[in-house]
């Protein structure tokens, strides 16, 4: 993975360490779900047209997308297993995180999205759980 991949990467779980907000946000609940499904379905088109501009130039194209993304879901396999989700405001950003089980994997999984205010994808994240003893 290139530098600025990864740094956009980081930056959005960066980002999710940010305060939670009172109460659940069932828009943002449901982008994530829906991003998220795009994403186990390789809908990259989908995914490509609500990145924001600074995440197409991280990826370059679609088809650079589809590379990445489709690299990391086959590495996963399918999710199974209870699905723990939240959601969080991050002033600019808004953050919905994923932690599942996968077929492939020892380890739980995030995945995390960053949006802007108006729905626009501007982080990606996709790394194992770190158990409670390991978190910051």
């Amino acid at each position: 993975m290139d530098a600025r991949r990864w740094a956009v990467l980081v930056l959005a779980g960066a980002l999710a360490c940010g305060h939670r907000a009172a109460g659940t946000d069932s828009n943002l609940m449901k982008e994530g779900r829906t991003y998220t499904a795009w994403l186990y379905g390789s809908e990259y088109r989908k995914l490509w047209d609500r990145f924001s501009p600074e995440m197409q130039q991280t990826f370059g194209s679609v088809a650079d997308l589809a590379n990445f993304a489709s690299h990391a879901v086959k590495n996963l396999g399918v999710e199974q297993g209870s699905v723990s989700e939240k959601v969080q405001n991050t002033e600019p950003f808004r953050v919905y995180t994923r932690s599942a089980s996968f077929e492939k994997s020892r380890h739980r999984m995030l995945i995390e999205w960053s949006l802007a205010k108006n729905g626009a994808v501007t982080g990606l994240v996709v790394r194992p759980e770190l158990p409670d003893s390991e978190r910051p």
